[in-house]
């Protein structure tokens, strides 16, 4: 009976490191698709000004 609850334990342990891996991976693509998106329209503001 105890190894089968430290082994449920273990189980729901292991899904909210999981949930907070995707959590992180997402916060990190929001900040990447932002900088690219800055990245982006500084070089169409420059590509503009040359033109």
């Amino acid at each position: 009976m105890r190894k089968i609850k430290r082994n449920m334990d273990r189980k729901s342990m292991d899904k909210v490191r999981q949930e907070r891996l995707e959590n992180a991976n997402n916060g990190f693509k929001k900040i990447l698709l932002a900088f690219s998106g800055g990245l982006l329209l500084i070089t169409a503001v420059i590509f503009a000004t040359r033109m």
